[in-house]
């Protein structure tokens, strides 16, 4: 026998490789165990909802059936509702007098049909304040799915990347581990067997070895999790819980998810060619630290198929992760210079956003580190982020060329005549790939958005002239369905919580009513506006009398908040009133996109109920504050669009709890034609950007002069 190993250390060497190879196996099938108790949990949960939409569905359901099924003679047994009924098998229905043999089984058959409609259709919703039960299973097992898969995928690497070498070396070291046979091995075999035996032993006591420990040792801290632990990571992370949890129902139905994405699509506008053509891309999304969701999938299919889109998604569903994501398909088949042009108050967002789901060099090219990160964008690749404003101090090479331009909030350059939109102009020469984001499309008139189309494909804004009128609409969406794309919340989000808004109409306080009159007459519009938070004693507000009491009462059940105010004088007083809750802010548009990221950062943090004070402009538009559930406005604002994408901030994606909206309005004032003038431009908005459809000119136009007067002559009759 060899002198560096005996045959019992060598039939160990064998053991262990063989019990590692093992314990990767079951790291890979412990994932797959999680799934199938998530899709049981799925099973449960959406039978126990068939059942709560059965006990409020008559039996008059299966008369729409029309096989002749005498509904009358169910009720006459007292077999009112469909859960009733879905209790009741063959026998007991056929025993029901004025039921015969051939009722009983068409009303069973029609049963089955409604229960598995119920089902398939069915939304999947955790209800945060009821942890128990089916919601608690739910989040435990996917929290389980999330917790293994990422080391389950590892061990499959590792199990893969040396099983043949392990199989191998045990077959090659095999005389090493028998007398007889080592007797009757000739020099070479017994030199390839030590060979085999040193690579084994470097295996078993190396890295190899370590890491499968490791991963171990990381699952089972991870399963460990109590039940704080698992809720608490599915309130930070519910849009991946969501993700997780689409996958795992999709299991073998990847079909009919598809379908589904392909109609939403054609319901938006799509021709259906199209629609199927971009389903069936092919994605390779290898880097993204991500599960996307169907929809946003199909969302990366149609950015990468057009080449030049303005992607219109309501906000909240993830634009900025479908951009990192279409980013990191086209740097997967070979591209490698990206740009993200953005506001300067979400820039560091983005960067964080970049970095936390991408593999893909991320540069701030704005600030101090302007020269030298352009630079190296320029010589390394990557995605290079920067500002509307910043793009006036790069200049690009001539020949230069870049992968993907990508451009949040894309409405700031719906002005053709502005600065920022020719500087804007210049960079999209130097690429083909093109995607503006926005959620508001237009927030005036419609040309807004045919000269945003027209900076992406020409050609299809030109092909829709002709089709302006409401009558022509269907050939609008057909003719503009090449680069442009919307979906609601309500078409992709079934599983967010409510949305409850409401307005809280107040009196004038004497001493308000007295200071409001004053303005009245001297038209001091703006002052109108703030006329309740103008009072020298803030206990004479109305308004602000009435925001401390939903405070106290919201954080008293823990819950945040978000006040926003157009006005700066106003957060003051706001701050003023509140004075002795825990409170963030204000966010206001004079502090840097670092200190805003980190303010949010804090109240997010932060535990139990608190208050974020933030100027609407400078707040409302592109960050993410999923842990707020609550939001207040001061005042109502003169865009609709301002509101929307407030609201935006914490009814999105990621959202675990019911939000709640509440507009303080002072009756008999400037705040009631506010809001009639924001009812008649959300008409404009609903009539063409979220329908894809334009309208004439001279609509718009007379619109937007109409609402402009009335800013200018409120409160004068």
């Amino acid at each position: 026998m060899s002198e560096e190993y005996t045959r019992s250390e060598a039939r160990k060497l064998k053991r262990e490789a063989k019990a590692k190879q093992s314990s990767l196996k079951k790291l890979i099938d412990s994932g797959n165990e999680y799934e199938k108790k998530t899709q049981i949990d799925i099973e449960r949960h959406l039978k126990k909802d068939m059942e709560d939409i059965l006990k409020n569905m008559s039996v008059d359901e299966l008369s729409k059936a029309k096989s002749g099924i005498r509904v009358q003679a169910l009720k006459d047994a007292g077999v009112n509702n469909m859960y009733r009924l879905s209790r009741m098998n063959y026998n007991s229905i056929e025993r029901i007098k004025g039921v015969g043999p051939k009722s009983a089984k068409l009303i069973v058959d029609n049963m089955e049909v409604i229960k598995k409609d119920i089902m398939s259709n069915g939304t999947i919703r955790i209800d945060n304040d009821n942890r128990r039960g089916t919601n608690d299973d739910l989040v435990h097992d996917v929290y389980n799915v999330r917790a293994t898969k990422k080391i389950a995928g590892r061990a499959e690497e590792l199990f893969d990347e040396n099983d043949e070498r392990i199989k191998l070396l045990i077959k090659e070291s095999a005389p090493a581990r028998s007398f007889i046979r080592w007797t009757f091995t000739g020099k070479e075999k017994r030199e390839r067997a030590i060979a085999s035996l040193k690579e084994l032993d470097s295996l078993i006591n190396g890295d190899y070895a370590k890491e499968v420990d490791e991963l171990f040792l990381e699952r089972q801290q991870k399963l460990r999790a109590k039940h704080d632990d698992y809720w608490k990571d599915y309130e930070n992370n519910s849009a991946g819980y969501f993700a997780t949890l689409e996958r795992v129902r999709r299991g073998e139905n990847e079909e009919e998810e598809l379908k589904a994405a392909e109609e939403v699509a054609v319901k938006n506008g799509l021709p259906e060619e199209l629609a199927i053509a971009i389903g069936g891309l092919e994605l390779d999304l290898k880097g993204l630290n991500c599960e996307l969701r169907r929809y946003q999938e199909y969302g990366v299919k149609y950015i990468i198929n057009q080449g030049a889109v303005l992607l219109g998604d309501e906000m909240g569903l993830g634009k900025t992760v479908e951009a990192i994501a279409s980013m990191q398909a086209v740097c997967n088949n070979g591209g490698t210079h990206f740009l993200v042009v953005c506001p300067a108050s979400v820039l560091i967002n983005w960067i964080r956003e970049v970095t936390k789901f991408s593999d893909i060099e991320v540069y701030k090219i704005h600030g101090k580190e302007l020269k030298g990160n352009y630079a190296s964008w320029i010589d390394n690749g990557g995605i290079g982020v920067t500002t509307y404003e910043t793009l006036d101090k790069i200049n690009l090479p001539e020949d230069f060329t870049y992968s993907i331009l990508v451009v949040d909030e894309a409405h700031y350059v719906k002005n053709p005549k502005a600065e920022r939109t020719q500087n804007l102009l210049y960079f999209r020469q130097h690429t083909d790939r093109v995607l503006f984001m926005t959620g508001t499309p237009i927030e005036n008139n419609v040309e807004e958005m045919c000269f945003l189309l027209g900076c992406l494909q020409p050609d299809v804004a030109k092909s829709v002239l002709g089709s302006t009128s409401m009558a022509l609409a269907p050939d609008f969406r057909s003719k503009v369905s090449p680069c442009y794309f919307r979906r609601t919340r309500e078409d992709v989000l079934a599983e967010l919580p409510d949305k409850v808004e409401q307005e809280e109409w107040v009196e004038l306080t004497p001493a308000e009513e007295k200071l409001y009159g004053s303005f009245v007459a001297e038209d001091a519009f703006v002052k109108e506006r703030q006329a309740s938070y103008l009072t020298e004693d803030i206990n004479d507000s109305s308004k602000l009398n009435r925001l401390k009491e939903i405070v106290e009462e919201y954080i008293e059940n823990n819950r945040k908040i978000i006040v926003f105010s157009f006005f700066i004088n106003t957060m003051e007083k706001v701050q003023q009133a509140l004075d002795g809750y825990d409170i963030y802010g204000p966010i206001r548009g004079s502090i840097s996109s670092a200190e805003r990221q980190s303010i949010i950062d804090e109240f997010s943090a932060h535990e139990g109920g608190a208050v974020l004070l933030s100027q609407i402009e400078a707040g409302g538009t592109g960050l993410n504050i999923q842990a707020a559930s609550v939001i207040i406005f001061t005042e109502p604002q003169l865009k609709p669009s301002l509101e929307t994408q407030a609201i935006a901030r914490a009814y999105r994606m990621g959202q675990v709890n019911t939000v709640m909206v509440h507009r303080l309005l002072n009756t008999n004032t400037v705040d009631e034609r506010i809001m009639d003038m924001l009812k008649n431009k959300q008409d404009i908005f609903d009539e063409f950007a979220d329908k894809s459809e334009s309208g004439e000119k001279s609509v718009a136009e007379s619109q937007s002069d109409r609402v402009h007067e009335d800013s200018k002559g409120i409160n004068k009759e």
